[in-house]
């Protein structure tokens, strides 16, 4: 008897970690090429290592460009109340009672 959960109780992942994986690959043979290129274009060595380090952190840019937002924490909702309705309105227990007086 397996039983699949349903699709409203599966883990929300980050999405494909080779796709992330890619990413990083593709930033640095890219600018690391460009910049060896320009490195012997203009007979300076280094620009490969630039073009390797620009790439990785174009590349890790975009893998956390493409994160899902994390949900409000429990805390943030204690501190601001309940997120609104649609039409605007609280969602949660109203305290009619507020201003009366015993």
């Amino acid at each position: 008897m397996n039983k699949q959960p349903s699709s409203d109780r599966l883990p929300q992942g980050g999405g494909d970690p080779w796709s992330a994986l890619g990413y990083l690959i593709a930033g640095v043979a890219f600018y690391g090429l460009i910049g060896w290129g320009l490195g012997v274009w203009l007979h300076a060595s280094y620009l490969a290592a630039v073009g390797i380090v620009v790439g990785a952190g174009l590349g890790l840019y975009l893998v956390v460009k493409g994160l899902p937002k994390a949900p409000p924490a429990a805390s943030d909702q204690r501190k601001h109340g309940p997120a609104p309705s649609a039409d605007g309105e609280p969602v949660g227990p109203i305290d009619d009672n507020r201003g009366d007086a015993e």
